[in-house]
């Protein structure tokens, strides 16, 4: 965990070499550059000082409290499929508690269930993984709907 939530991504190479991705703890940066890719357009936000954040620091994560991060690990370990149907099933589940529809404690349970459930595809091709999106979806959203 990254308190100052100014390291957005860090890739390490081969060499054990890093390059990381920094910015504000803000999404505009973000947002912007995935509507103008692959190109940057000029930013009039405002510019991310090294004297306003001198210190960095980092923490083990508490995999308890944040269950998501946990079942995260769950599937990466797994493979397959199993990302993609992490992905959709939270997608979903996050969508419904905008809406009000899903307790945040509910959320990783949720997920867990979705994960369980599902039919697991080790070594998934495109079309596979289109169906395992399009199954998830529809299977959290029953889900949802059983919990009201």
């Amino acid at each position: 965990m990254h308190p100052q939530s100014i390291i957005h991504s860090i890739v390490e190479f081969e060499d054990s070499s890093l390059k990381a991705q920094m910015g504000l703890p803000d999404m505009k940066v973000p947002i912007q550059y995935a509507l103008s890719y692959p190109n940057r357009m000029k930013a009039e936000f405002q510019k991310f000082s090294f004297m306003k954040y001198p210190v960095f620091t980092f923490e083990q994560p508490d995999l308890e409290t944040f269950r998501n991060l946990s079942l995260a690990y769950s599937a990466l370990n797994k493979g397959g499929n199993m990302p993609c149907i992490l992905n959709a099933a939270n997608e979903i589940v996050v969508e419904s508690f905008l809406r009000g529809n899903v307790g945040f404690l509910q959320m990783p349970d949720v997920i867990e269930q979705v994960m369980n459930k599902m039919n697991f595809v080790g070594k998934p091709g495109i079309e596979d993984l289109k169906i395992t999106d399009s199954e998830t979806r529809i299977y959290t959203s029953e889900i949802i709907k059983s919990i009201n």
